[in-house]
């Protein structure tokens, strides 16, 4: 019962517009005798991509009104994170919320604004500084030991009043502001900017994470994923800056430096893709291109781990060496020393059938 009241405590503290900002999901606001509404092009349940599905700007609460939609199906915020996700084990939902709340900074929920979703064609940064800066590095970086060679690698930038412009439902040109953010730019397996993140520094912002409206959602990607290829060994952890701490600590020791990290914005694979275009595809492209052996790295709290498990035996499937790697309870790589996660990518764990009571025993007693 307490889990499920978290559960709608984090529902209710995640705002639907910056979750389909985050999702790459084309919508519009619409006003009505029930208040403001937020217009969905497609539904993720039918398929119908005649704008039918209508939800509440502040409960989520809404339905599909295509006439193909499975009668009596009503959507709230979880059966259509659910539907949209793809998702159909429980726990691998939670842990998405879990993610997504994480990055709206677990804060309450925003007066829904007025603002309508683009119709945009072309993904522009916004005005920014390239980092490092004349051999100086951002104290938000430098305070999480990012160093000056780590954000040049990841083409990091800083932006002081950049905006990001956008042309809405009716033609209105609109902005997102992204000022004082670290712009953190996600690339495909080309290579190509897909998306970025807004990372506010302030603390003080009600969003944590801005991401640009209607592009790519970062959930079909693997962050740093591009330089991963043709990697025989890759490191694979869940946030941005848990990537780039992983990245130090390998670059540390000489004989891990060809060991690639990537990130999958959350601890859980997405895969199913009619198209190609979810994480399982990345890692099959990256095995085309000689990836053998595969840590993951999430964070050491119990369900992490649990996780981990279940995203390994995916992987394993693929043909791939799959292990665990063990962290300290409830911290991730961004939160101990380079150190630390060189021992627990060393002390790893396979993941095989004799393994498995081993790794739910390590679980248990986080």
């Amino acid at each position: 019962m307490a889990e499920l009241l978290n559960i709608g405590e984090l529902l209710d503290n995640i705002d639907m517009e910056s979750y389909l900002d985050r999702e790459g999901v084309t919508y519009k606001i619409a006003h009505g005798s029930s208040g403001t509404q937020i217009n969905i092009k497609e539904c993720p349940v039918c398929g119908s991509n005649s704008w039918k599905v209508y939800l509440n700007a502040e409960t989520g609460l809404g339905n599909c009104f295509a006439g193909d939609h499975p009668p009596g199906e009503n959507y709230s915020k979880w059966n259509f994170i659910k539907a949209w996700t793809g998702l159909q084990n429980g726990r691998e939902i939670v842990n998405h919320i879990k993610t997504v709340a994480r990055e709206m900074g677990w804060r309450a929920r925003k007066t829904t604004s007025v603002e309508v979703v683009y119709d945009q064609t072309e993904l522009k940064l916004p005005e920014s500084t390239e980092l490092p800066f004349k051999g100086r590095n951002l104290k938000y970086l430098s305070d999480r030991n990012i160093d000056l060679g780590t954000t040049g690698f990841f083409h990091l930038r800083y932006s002081k009043s950049g905006v990001f412009w956008y042309r809405n439902h009716d033609g209105e040109i609109k902005y997102q502001d992204y000022s004082k953010r670290i712009i953190v730019p996600i690339f495909d397996m080309k290579g190509e900017l897909v998306s970025f993140q807004g990372r506010d520094v302030t603390d003080k912002s009600e969003r944590k994470y801005l991401f640009p409206p209607g592009f790519s959602s970062t959930g079909k990607h693997l962050y740093n994923g591009h330089n991963a290829l043709g990697a025989k060994q890759i490191v694979v952890c869940e946030g941005v800056f848990d990537v780039m701490a992983t990245k130090i600590a390998l670059d540390e020791e000489m004989s891990l430096r060809s060991v690639a990290p990537v990130g999958t914005f959350g601890k859980h694979l997405s895969h199913g893709s009619s198209e190609g275009e979810d994480q399982l595809n990345k890692f099959i492209q990256l095995k085309e291109a000689g990836l053998k052996d595969i840590v993951i790295m999430w964070d050491g709290e119990r369900q992490a781990l649990l996780d981990a498990v279940a995203a390994g035996q995916m992987l394993k499937g693929l043909g791939l060496v799959v292990r665990i790697a063990v962290l300290p309870p409830g911290k991730d790589p961004n939160e101990v020393a380079p150190s630390v996660v060189r021992r627990a990518y060393w002390d790893s764990i396979v993941v095989n059938n004799r393994n498995m009571v081993k790794l739910k025993m390590l679980a248990a007693k986080r």
